[in-house]
Formats: structure tokens, sequence, C-alpha cells
């Protein structure tokens, strides 16, 4: 639902599109981005990943996914249609950052205490997708960040959208720091299972804002709903629903006979 009007591009004068809970929108008009919570240009780095598949190449990558790989149906394909796919940008901070992290503690998993402490140091380029409450895999997406482009509205094709960030880079780097040292405490978990210590520094080297291009597909297998998420740059499955298997006779004997001769 939009929920503000009469706001203007400060670039071209055209008016700006803002729903519910976006803080950084681009001007449909001149590809321009704002800071709707500062009132101000946007000056953080954008670029966009164009999508390199048109709809026959998803449904080849769906085709190629359900036809292989264990524990799917074996008509899983022949059995499933697709109800829906469609294109959507999605809004990506990846913040550049290094966390060193200094640590002390027990291990007590062999019976006894054993004191343990060191420093750990890590580089990532950690990922953060700009949209709140979301339930996309961030984490198992790695972005191909070598396609990227300077943002250019004539890279988006007609019929898919793009999505507006919902937090600006300041929210986006506290977000990566706190999920960054959440991931050296694991890391570090298999060495120390009880903390006296531990203390992180980060040093933010950049933050880049990037659109990247996702598939949605939703299909029907035996009346029921799932859903499959590609990647529009590489043709890559990030996720796909897999349906529980078949547990009748006829199921036994079709799951049997593929494992045997592959189809």
């Amino acid at each position: 639902m939009k929920i503000a009007s009469g706001l203007k591009c400060h670039n071209c004068g055209a008016p700006l599109s803002l729903k519910a809970g976006e803080v950084i929108i681009t001007c449909d008009y001149c590809g321009t981005d704002f800071n709707v919570a500062s009132d101000k240009k946007f000056f953080l780095e954008h670029s966009i990943i164009p999508s390199r598949l048109d709809d026959m190449a998803v449904n080849e990558v769906v085709k190629s996914w359900m036809s292989t790989g264990a524990l799917k149906p074996s008509n899983f394909y022949k059995a499933s249609r697709i109800e829906d796919q469609s294109l959507v940008f999605l809004p990506f901070y990846v913040v550049h950052l290094n966390v060193t992290t200094t640590y002390s503690g027990m291990f007590t998993r062999t019976g006894g205490r054993d004191p343990r402490n060191g420093v750990l140091h890590k580089e990532y380029y950690w990922k953060v997708l700009g949209r709140r409450g979301s339930k996309f895999p961030t984490r198992e997406y790695e972005i191909p960040l070598s396609g990227k482009e300077d943002f250019n509205l004539s890279r988006i094709p007609p019929n898919s959208k793009y999505l507006n960030a919902e937090f600006d880079e300041k929210d986006a780097e506290d977000i990566a720091r706190g999920e960054a040292a959440d991931n050296q405490k694991f890391m570090l978990s298999s060495q120390i299972n009880e903390f006296d210590s531990i203390v992180n520094s980060f040093e933010v080297e950049d933050i880049e804002f990037v659109h990247a291009p996702i598939w949605k597909v939703d299909y029907n297998y035996n009346n029921a709903m799932y859903q499959m998420l590609i990647c529009g740059s590489t043709g890559e499955v990030i996720r796909g629903d897999i349906p529980p298997p078949d547990h009748s006779v006829g199921g036994f004997f079709s799951d049997l006979r593929k494992a045997l001769i592959g189809r």
C-alpha cells in the first residue's frame, strides 16, 4: 500500500512512489536513490545484477532440478505444474568488514576443565537483505557480484519489479556486525564451551548496495503448493521445496525403479 504522496525526486522532479516501511527509494524515472528518513540523496554506490534468464530458461532450470538429485519423487517433474513464476530484484547490502575476537574460557567436553584463550581474526563480505521480516535464505545465496553493473532502470525487464530497501546502510552495518560476531562465537564453540570473556573489534572497509535478480517459482505437486528460488544471473537454485516421499506401494516401486535405472 502506498502511504505517502507529494514526494518528488530532487534530481528530475518526478513523483516518488513510497510504500510502507521503505527508507531507500529509487526514482522510477531517473534511477536516483533517496534516503526518505533524512530527506537526502543516497550516496552509497548502487549496482544492479541483470537477469540472464527468461521464462523459458527458468522452465529448463526447474525441469533439470526436478529431474535430478536424491530424495525427489520419481514422477516429480511430470506430476508438477508451475502455477506462477516471477522475477524480482531484491536489495542487498554487502558489508566488507574485518572482525578480531579476543576470547578466553574453558573446554569441558572431555570431562576436565581445559583453559583456553586466543585471538580469532576473520574477513567477511557479509550479506544483509534490505527488507525486514523476510524469510529469504540470505546466508545460502552467493550474490554473483562479478556480474554487477551501475544501477540502470533499463536493466529491469518489463513485468518484473524491484523492491526498495527498508533500512539504510547504517542499520545494515549494525546487522552485519551483530551477525558476524555471532558467527565468530559459533566458530569458537568447537574450542570453548564455557566463555569467560569474548570481545570483538570491527573494521568496516566498505559497504555496497546492490539489487540482485531472483526468480520465484510456485508449483503444484499432488495438490500441494511448493516454491523454488532461482538466481536470475547464474541459474543456480538457491532453495527448492522437495515434497515428502510417496509411501504408497506404487510410489515405492516407482522410486525403486528410479534408483535402479535412473528414470
